[in-house]
């Protein structure tokens, strides 16, 4: 089938001709007979690179051509900005693209928002519907990009955006996009689609597994691959082994990638506002055309390392695994150096979708007529386990993750607090609709559970009885819209006041209180720290807003550990305490240098941490205002600003000011200016010498505005 046979209008038509796009691949038209164009809800359930995203484009278009508005979903942000990146063309034809990410309270945003394509993370998407539901008024499509998700901790996420928009719209279009999973029937059934599941792929798949030690057993086909212009992708297991195989990789390859690759080196050095050995690292690999790419790198890192990939600039790339779920990275070949990785239970071997997911990448459809995908045995009888179970076995089924108490709490509330639900039977009825209900019903310990939470949120104060219907409090609606777990906030709450009462509002005690959030990840403590931790606890015992153990001559240090003041001081807490130890770090202006060698968290790792516990300062400040606790309000306020800049107290009226960051601020202090006028009266000649003139004109131009 050919794009003229679209039932689109033409100005899509040569849209997608201007792109080399004529013929459809056989998933494309297998969609297509199956009612793509009449409105029907399909799951596309095929390889990487079979087209997917072009068969939701084909219906979006059809979509617009009636006046519909599609909300496309994705698990990530960086995916997020690269669906907006591809979804811009269509303004050249005058709709609308909006990106929706980061910031997820619902009571900032506007009434209403014009687009006629939104591209958001789930998580984005769901708090937008908590309260401002006319978003969506007009939405005639909903695709939920990567939707065998549904089996991760992001899943619940996706099964609730679901069942509210076919609550809402019940005529509405479902688009499921899907690696091959082994119950992609089920998956089309609870969302009464049409399934289309084909294994076709536009590039030939090669699989074979070699025995060997590490990369060096496979450096003669990493060679071979990347004759004519080729590229290897190749996936290890952790951080430190991403780095280490990279460098390997580029001293054995001798690539001489030229300037090109020199600038994105100098671009990496200063992503950071002080450049660490990682950053140097880094850039080291990319001048020898190797990058590494993990969860430790910033987004800048991130970014700069797959354009380079994409624009042939870098020609092998060592990454974790998350990069097989991210953005669409093919090559020529992968390599799987480790089909195992470390769990709460020592080392296991990683699932069939992950690895199917990981070998989707070989092949770019443009440049190659075979992808090659080699994975690494350690012994021959690994090397007949990998062929039996992740060349020739069957991919896992995905079920449901939302049947667990903390995924619960947060969607009843926000159920009950955006009105999308008044009755206990309502809710229920909620809970039947999605996935989770749909696999297991609503058996009796479940029922048990949901009556379990209500009491919880009631006793809390978060909603209230009023006969058989269901009211959020004030407070309550608050927690919803600021999209944060209900138990998150029942502990911020109890620990501000009593901080504010007992006028104990501290730097680090705040931090720790803050630690406690279930959205918090807690850093691992070694054995070798829990003593070291302890004491540190012990001597600031007057800060922290909980007891802790005391260990005396007549108690034991390990009694003192167990039990002590009526509470338990177990591993859980003294993760917690070194948590709040990272941020209380992090605001004293410590480097992400220091940071990493003391508390072994890379900064892309930190950046996601200070994201999280600015949100949570931003989360206590807006909860404080509302219980008037004023004290608690105004400190939290301060924090909120210190953790998002990484800064001290001092540096507070700087950082406020545009272009000014950490250490330009610093730098600037030490100067003895310390306020904005301070900084007027300095003169644009000797700021440039300070933060250079470039930064110094802005820094200007954005007071004087």
């Amino acid at each position: 089938m050919r794009i003229g046979e679209l039932p689109i209008g033409d100005e899509f038509k040569e849209l997608f001709e201007s792109q080399g796009i004529r013929e459809l691949y056989p998933p494309q038209e297998s969609a297509v007979h199956s009612g793509l164009f009449e409105g029907k809800s399909i799951v596309l359930c095929t390889p990487t690179a079979s087209g997917k995203t072009l068969t939701a484009e084909f219906a979006m278009c059809s979509a617009l051509k009636n006046k519909k508005k599609i909300v496309y979903i994705v698990p990530l942000r960086a995916l997020a900005y690269e669906k907006f990146l591809e979804f811009k063309k269509y303004e050249s034809l005058g709709y609308k693209v909006r990106l929706e990410v980061g910031d997820l309270d619902s009571s900032r945003f506007p009434k209403k928002k014009n687009y006629d394509i939104m591209v958001a993370t789930a998580e984005k998407c769901d708090s937008i519907l908590r309260s401002r539901p006319k978003w969506f008024s007009d939405v005639g499509m909903l695709v939920l990009d990567e939707i065998h998700l549904i089996a991760s901790d992001r899943g619940p996420v996706y099964e609730v955006l679901v069942a509210k928009f076919k609550k809402m719209f019940p005529e509405i279009q479902v688009l499921g996009l899907s690696a091959t999973i082994g119950n992609a029937d089920e998956l089309a059934d609870w969302l009464n689609a049409k399934l289309v599941d084909l294994e076709w792929r536009p590039v030939e798949l090669n699989e074979e597994v070699e025995i060997g030690k590490g990369i060096e057993g496979v450096m003669d086909t990493v060679s071979n691959s990347l004759k004519d212009g080729g590229q290897v992708l190749v996936f290890v297991n952790s951080r430190r082994s991403a780095e280490s195989v990279a460098e390997k990789l580029g001293q054995e390859l001798k690539f001489k990638p030229g300037n090109e690759a020199k600038k994105i080196a100098d671009g990496i050095l200063k992503a950071l506002s002080s450049k660490t050995k990682q950053c140097e690292r880094l850039a080291g690999c990319v001048k020898m055309g190797v990058a590494f790419h993990h969860a430790g790198l910033v987004n800048k890192q991130r970014i700069a390392v797959e354009d380079a990939f994409k624009e042939g600039l870098i020609k092998v790339i060592v990454a974790t695994p998350t990069l097989a779920a991210g953005v669409n990275l093919p090559a020529r070949t992968v390599v799987i150096r480790d089909v195992k990785r470390y769990g709460l239970e020592g080392m296991h071997y990683i699932p069939v979708l992950e690895y199917k997911q990981q070998v989707g990448r070989a092949g770019r459809p443009k440049y190659d007529k075979i992808g090659y995908a080699i994975t690494i045995a350690k012994s021959e009888s690994e090397q007949e386990y990998i062929e039996e179970r992740y060349i020739n076995g069957v991919v896992e089924d995905i079920t449901s993750r939302l049947g667990v108490e903390p995924v619960l709490r947060f969607h009843v509330l926000a159920a009950i607090a955006s009105d999308f639900t008044k009755t206990e039977k309502s809710l229920m009825d909620f809970f039947e609709s999605t996935f989770f209900g749909f696999q297991y019903g609503l058996k009796e310990d479940f029922r048990e559970l949901i009556d379990k939470i209500l009491n919880q949120l009631i006793k809390w104060k978060f909603i209230h009885r009023d006969g058989k219907f269901l009211n959020p409090t004030p407070v309550g609606s608050r927690i919803a819209e600021l999209y944060i777990d209900p138990y998150t906030a029942y502990n911020i709450i109890n620990y501000i006041s009593k901080a504010e009462h007992e006028d104990r509002l501290n730097e680090l005690g705040l931090l720790d209180a803050l630690c406690v959030a279930v959205e918090m990840p807690s850093l691992s403590v070694k054995e070798n720290e829990e003593e070291l931790l302890t004491m540190d606890m012990e001597l600031n015992a007057n800060k922290l807003l909980h007891k802790i153990p005391k260990a005396t001559e007549d108690i034991s240090f390990q009694s003192a550990l167990d039990y002590m003041n009526d509470d338990y001081l177990d591993l859980d807490t003294i993760e917690r305490y070194k948590t709040a130890k990272l941020f209380e770090a992090w605001v004293n202006e410590w480097s992400e240098q220091k940071i990493m060698d003391d508390f072994g968290v890379a900064p892309g790792q930190l950046n996601e941490r200070v994201r999280i516990m600015e949100w949570l300062a931003y989360s206590g400040k807006e909860l404080a205002r509302m219980l008037w606790l004023r004290k608690a309000e105004r400190e939290l306020e301060r924090l909120e600003t210190r953790v998002k800049y990484g800064v001290r107290k001092e540096l507070l009226p700087l950082v406020a000011i545009p272009h000014i960051g950490r250490v330009r601020a610093r730098k600037l202090f030490a100067k003895g200016i310390k306020t904005s006028e301070d900084v007027k009266a300095a003169g644009a000649e000797n700021l440039s010498k300070m933060i250079g003139k470039k930064t110094a004109e802005n820094v200007l131009a954005a007071l004087s505005s």
